[in-house]
């Protein structure tokens, strides 16, 4: 397994137990796409889903993934204002927060995550993004976003078991949403931060059973050609523990939006 970004830069791999250096890649350990900086999820199998916890979890199953690029942090309001600059992106669907009746667009909030934004907003910022690097960008599939959240060993949050509001805002500890990257002790296994609570993240997949398979029209990315659920990851900070496990399932139709959803994209090599 790759231990990404702060480890490496602050250790060293030549410093890490044998198990945790990285191996050879074609790719870099990290890169960064209009400022926004993206962590390597390495190819290879993980178990996806549980058979411990919600009906729609089940069956956990082996999926094997190409290596693909995640966002080490969910989108800010600052990032997704220059899609809404450039003309390409639409304002949220509303300004405030939870508790902040100035939210978007005000400074004191420009690192804290875009919310009130349903899956297509979330779409066309992703794919506006990715211009430079010929489309590859979008939003993550169910089974990458599991992945980056959870790693290859199983666990039930990024960090291992357990939770707190030291790993996570969650459970309606903080009561709003947090500036991204809060919480150093809650990163998934690839450095990626609030993969549990802060807000409910859009991935592309259809909420469709399990097992997983890509290949079965869930990835179809035409919300008319393909109306229904899409999948929502994460919890959020309203949400307790149970919702903020990396194999929770939420969803909500695609133009679903509120005060505890947000996003962020990934990218193919």
């Amino acid at each position: 397994m790759l231990i990404l970004l702060t480890l490496l830069s602050a250790c060293g791999s030549a410093q890490l137990p044998p198990a945790l250096r990285p191996t050879a890649t074609p790719y870099p350990l990290t890169l960064t796409e209009k400022g926004a900086q993206m962590a390597l999820v390495p190819a290879g199998e993980y178990m996806m889903g549980s058979d411990n916890h919600n009906s729609d979890e089940k069956p956990a199953h082996t999926v094997h993934l190409d290596a693909f690029y995640i966002d080490t942090y969910e989108v800010t309001n600052v990032f997704y204002s220059a899609c809404v600059q450039a003309g390409a992106c639409q304002p949220p669907q509303d300004s405030g927060s939870f508790t902040h009746t100035s939210y978007y667009g005000n400074s004191e909030f420009d690192q804290y995550p875009v919310i009130y934004v349903d899956w297509n907003m979330a779409n066309t910022y992703c794919a506006w993004r990715g211009q430079e690097t010929g489309g590859r960008t979008r939003l993550p599939t169910e089974a990458e976003w599991e992945k980056a959240a959870r790693g290859a060993d199983g666990r039930t949050y990024p960090w291992g078991e357990d939770i707190d509001e030291t790993r996570a805002n969650y459970a309606n500890h903080v009561g709003d949403t947090t500036a991204v990257g809060s919480y150093a002790s809650g990163k998934s296994p690839y450095g990626v931060y609030d993969m549990a609570g802060n807000v409910w993240e859009w991935v592309s997949s259809l909420y469709k059973p399990y097992p997983y398979d890509a290949n079965d029209g869930r990835e179809a990315l035409s919300d008319s050609a393909f109306p229904g659920n899409r999948g929502l990851r994460g919890g959020s900070w309203a949400f307790n523990d149970n919702f903020a496990r990396s194999a929770y399932r939420g969803r909500n139709g695609t133009a679903y939006n509120l005060n505890i959803v947000g996003f962020r994209c990934a990218r193919s090599p």
